[in-house]
């Protein structure tokens, strides 16, 4: 590991030869001019900042909905409501593969060679993984409501929404579309894309808010809201392939469609599950806090949960924007690039992190108050917690798709494993009993702590091999 501290000299000595940047002047002002003058580093902000340009306005769409749903609900309604939510969508994340990631990896590869046959039986695997995944989310999710319900003191009647809220999942085919944008760089149209499930999510709660409707009325709106932004972005996605003219000719046949792409299956398993265990610290958190302490701490949790994602959105915006940027090195076996963009990309993001967790702490409390309610206030220490593990998340943005385009999905798979089962479920069940939804923050801050050290430590390791190698 190596330490950024006063000696300029020792940190040179330690870390010069992985991270071969200008360390002449550390006034802040000059490196981030100099950062930015690498057009892959500024291409990624940019692109990020694209995202980034939507997520602000969905963010301020999410809260105003989650305020509304907050208000014309109450605290336990209004758990109960995310509770079925939350279901549908650890059942999707479960079941569903998240094959863009196999596709950017592999479809870089195809599309610096010129193969079109290579690149369009690739986007045949990635889609058959995705209609395997939604059609055993669907089974999953209806069958299993009225197993579930029982364990969340559900009504029959709120185990009837529940299984029809997991129709749902039909309308979540967006990987490989999804992939194919990011793979095209067309950013701008994800922006767009991304804005109209929050807004007609907006619309539609605003229309159960002031019709008084009852638990259905904001789920239906949530359905309907899902339903038109996954078929846009279905349409998107796919119309953009055919415009690049890469599915001219193409056949929808199903025989050899891994071959050329070596190692595929394991890639999309691996991501796949390194992906689902990310949901146990995310979406299932909120799921468990249910079970253990009721839809009240359920609530609280998602309220601080989801105003802590709206603040750290950077984040998620940059992991998406680097990591083709990685595939395209990784397919010029430019491995030298990689540990600049890292530690460039961590330095920016966390300082960011920092910013955003000082305004959480001080204002967190009375935003709450202001634009939920008063009841809702509780959220703040949850809030705050899960800021800071965001903060670390932010910082490590780049390390997780520097595995990914490096061909080592295996490693962020591992430490996560250890960080969910060793750490964060432990603590969970132990404090979440006991402290609620602060139980749980806690859980998260602990689980984040872990990953990013560990994913610092096997990171550097690999990318010293790798270098060393090309050389």
């Amino acid at each position: 590991m190596c330490y950024i501290g006063h000696n300029t000299e020792a940190f040179k000595s330690t870390c010069g030869g992985l991270f071969p940047f200008e360390m002449k002047d550390f006034s802040p002002f000059t490196t981030l001019k100099h950062w930015f003058a690498d057009g892959v580093f500024r291409r990624i902000f940019a692109n990020a900042g694209l995202l980034l340009t939507g997520r602000a306005a969905n963010g301020v769409m999410a809260l105003a909905t989650l305020s509304l749903m907050a208000r014309g609900l109450g605290a336990e309604n209004f758990g109960v409501v995310v509770l079925v939510q939350t279901y549908v969508l650890v059942i999707t994340g479960l079941a569903t593969f998240q094959s863009w990631q196999a596709l950017i990896r592999y479809g870089a590869i195809s599309l610096k060679s010129d193969n079109p046959v290579a690149f369009q039986n690739l986007v045949k695997f990635t889609t058959l993984l995705d209609l395997m995944g939604i059609l055993a989310g669907v089974l999953i999710g209806y069958f299993g409501a009225p197993l579930v319900g029982p364990m969340l003191d559900w009504s029959p009647e709120v185990v009837g929404y529940a299984q029809l809220y997991s129709l749902l999942i039909f309308f979540t085919l967006i990987a490989t579309p999804t992939g194919l944008l990011r793979l095209f760089d067309r950013f701008d149209l994800l922006t767009i894309q991304a804005s109209i499930t929050p807004l007609f999510r907006l619309i539609g709660v605003a229309i159960a808010f002031a019709l008084d409707t009852p638990l259905w009325g904001y789920l239906l709106a949530w359905f309907a809201a899902g339903v038109i932004g996954g078929v846009t972005l279905m349409w998107l996605g796919w119309r953009e392939a055919a415009r690049k003219g890469r599915l001219k000719g193409m056949t929808w046949s199903l025989s050899g469609l891994s071959q050329g792409h070596d190692s595929i299956w394991k890639f999309s398993i691996v991501s796949n599950a390194h992906t689902s265990l990310q949901l146990v610290t995310g979406h299932m958190a909120v799921f468990l806090v249910g079970a253990l302490a009721g839809p009240t701490a359920a609530g609280l949790y998602k309220i601080g949960k989801d105003v802590a994602t709206t603040l750290t959105k950077p984040a998620e915006m940059l992991n998406q924007s680097i990591y083709p940027e990685f595939a395209r090195l990784g397919s010029d076996n430019a491995w030298s690039a990689f540990p600049r963009l890292i530690v460039r990309g961590g330095a920016v993001g966390g300082a960011v992190g920092l910013a955003l967790l000082a305004v959480c702490a001080v204002l967190g409390q009375p935003f709450l108050t202001l634009v939920f309610g008063a009841e809702f206030a509780a959220a703040h220490i949850v809030l705050v917690l899960l800021v800071a593990a965001a903060t670390l998340t932010i910082a490590g943005f780049s390390m997780d798709p520097a595995l990914y385009a490096l061909g080592r999905p295996g490693i962020p798979l591992q430490v996560n494993v250890f960080a969910v089962f060793a750490v964060f479920l432990p603590l969970l069940l132990w404090l979440g009993e006991r402290q609620g939804a602060a139980g749980a923050g806690f859980a998260s801050l602990a689980s984040s702590a872990v990953i990013f050290t560990a994913m610092a430590v096997f990171t550097t390791g690999q990318l010293r091999r790798k270098i060393a190698n090309a050389v």
